[in-house]
C-alpha cells in the first residue's frame, strides 16, 4: 500500500538533502597560483642573467615566498543544520504529495507529473554529482585531464567535499524544471499519438523515441542558460565566485547575453537522441517485461531497466555532448595544466567542432569522459526512474 511505498522515501530524501546542503555551502575561492609562478619565473631569469645587481636581486627574491599557499578546505553546514534541512525537505515533499494526491483533472495531472519528475531528477543527480563533475571536466579539458580516479582525488585534495559537488547547486536548479518539462511533454505527445491512432493501438518504440526526442528538445531550450551556468561553476568555480550569480556575470562579461545560449544548437540536436533513446529503451523494455512476467515491474526491474536506458542514451550522444560543453566555455580562455593560456576553441558550431576536435586532438577526445559519464548516468537514471515511479504511485497518476 501507500505506507509500504513510503518507507524508502525518507532515507533517500535525507541522503539527497545532506549532500545537496554541502554543495550549496559557500566556498571561499582558493588563493591564485599565478603569483607563485611569476616569482619562480623571475627567480630563474635573475639567476640566468648575472650582473652587478644580481646579488641584490636574488636577495630581494629570496625574501618572497616560493611555497604555494595551501588551499583552505571549505567547511559546510553543521550536522544539526543538515538534519533540519533533511527533515524540512521530507516534510515539504510529503505535504505537497498529500495535497496533490486526491486532486484530479488535466491540469492537476500535469502538475503531478512535473512534481514527480522534479523530485526524482534532483535526488538522482545529487546522489551522482561527483561523477557528473568529473565527466564535465574531462569532456571540457580533453587529454589535459587524468583518469576518473585522479580527478576525483584532486578535487577532494584541493576543495574537500564541496570540490566533489562543484556546480551541483546550479545543476539542481536546472534539473528540476528540465526533468519536469521532459516528462510532462513526453506524456502529452504520447497521449496525442494515442488519440490520433486506431482504437486499441499500442505505441511503438519509434513513437516513444519521437515523443522523448521532442520532450528533450523543449526542456533543453527552456532551461539552457542554467546548463551554461552549471558548466561554468564546474570548470571555473573560482572565477565565478562559486555562485550562480557570479557565473552569470562571467558569461555575460566574456560573451554578452548570447553567451548564455552558446552551444544551444548542438544541445538541441543531441537532446533528441539523448532523451528519446532513454525514454524509448526504458518504457519499451518495461512494457515487454510486464507482458512476459504478467505483473507490474518490481523495484529491482525498474532500477535495472533505468540503468540500461541511461547507458544507451549517454553512448548515443556523447560526442555532441563534448562539443556542446566546449561551446559553452568558448568565450573563456582555456588554461592548460602548466598555467599557460590556450587559444579559444577555433570553432563556433557543432559541425566544425566535431571536425576540428577530431582532427587536431584525435577522435578519442570526442569520447573523453564517456566512462565517468556512464558511471554517473547509469545509477542516476536508475535512481531517477525508481523515485519517479514511486512518486507516480503516491500521487495516483498513470502514464500512457
Amino acid at each position: 500500500g501507500i505506507g509500504g511505498v513510503m518507507r524508502p522515501l525518507p532515507l533517500i530524501v535525507v541522503l539527497y538533502t545532506s549532500i545537496a546542503a554541502g554543495s550549496f555551502a559557500s566556498t571561499p575561492p582558493a588563493p591564485s597560483l599565478v603569483p607563485t609562478v611569476a616569482v619562480r619565473h623571475r627567480a630563474a631569469v635573475a639567476t640566468a642573467q648575472p650582473s652587478a645587481s644580481s646579488a641584490s636581486a636574488q636577495a630581494s627574491i629570496a625574501e618572497e615566498p616560493l611555497q604555494q599557499q595551501p588551499r583552505a578546505i571549505p567547511t559546510g553546514p553543521s550536522p544539526l543544520g543538515l538534519l533540519v534541512l533533511a527533515l524540512g525537505s521530507f516534510g515539504g515533499i510529503a505535504l505537497a504529495t498529500k495535497l496533490l494526491a486526491p486532486l484530479s483533472g488535466a491540469w492537476v495531472g500535469g502538475a503531478k507529473l512535473v512534481f514527480a519528475a522534479a523530485v526524482a531528477g534532483v535526488i538522482s543527480r545529487t546522489c551522482c554529482a561527483p561523477l557528473e563533475m568529473v565527466s564535465t571536466v574531462m569532456m571540457c579539458r580533453g587529454d589535459e585531464c587524468g583518469s576518473m580516479g585522479e580527478e576525483l582525488a584532486d578535487a577532494w585534495r584541493h576543495d574537500g567535499m564541496s570540490g566533489l559537488f562543484k556546480g551541483n547547486g546550479a545543476n539542481c536548479l536546472k534539473v528540476a524544471p528540465s526533468r519536469g518539462t521532459q516528462f510532462l511533454v513526453y506524456e502529452f505527445v504520447k497521449r496525442q499519438m494515442v488519440a490520433g491512432a486506431a482504437a486499441g493501438a499500442v505505441l511503438s518504440a519509434g513513437n516513444r523515441l519521437v515523443a522523448g526526442g521532442i520532450a528533450g528538445m523543449v526542456a533543453a531550450l527552456l532551461v539552457y542558460p542554467l546548463e551554461v551556468i552549471k558548466t561554468m561553476l564546474t570548470i571555473y568555480p573560482e572565477e565565478c565566485k562559486a555562485t550562480p550569480g557570479g557565473a552569470i556575470g562571467c558569461v555575460i562579461k566574456a560573451g554578452g547575453v548570447r553567451g548564455l545560449y552558446a552551444g544551444v544548437v548542438p544541445t538541441l540536436i543531441a537532446m533528441f537522441p539523448y532523451v528519446g533513446v532513454e525514454f524509448m529503451v526504458y518504457e519499451t523494455l518495461k512494457r515487454r517485461w510486464e507482458l512476459w512476467a504478467g505483473a507490474p515491474a518490481g523495484t529491482l526491474t525498474i532500477i535495472l531497466l533505468g540503468a540500461v536506458g541511461g547507458a544507451c542514451a549517454q553512448a548515443s550522444a556523447h560526442p555532441l555532448d563534448v562539443i556542446r560543453r566546449r561551446l559553452q566555455l568558448g568565450n573563456m580562455a582555456r588554461v592548460s595544466a602548466d598555467g599557460t593560456q590556450k587559444p579559444k576553441p577555433p570553432y563556433s558550431n557543432m559541425v566544425s567542432g566535431l571536425y576540428t576536435v577530431g582532427k587536431t586532438e584525435g577522435l578519442h577526445v570526442l569520447f573523453r569522459g564517456l566512462g565517468p559519464a556512464c558511471f554517473e548516468k547509469v545509477p542516476s537514471t536508475a535512481i531517477g526512474y525508481y523515485i519517479y515511479e514511486l512518486m507516480k504511485r503516491l500521487l495516483r497518476v498513470a502514464s500512457v
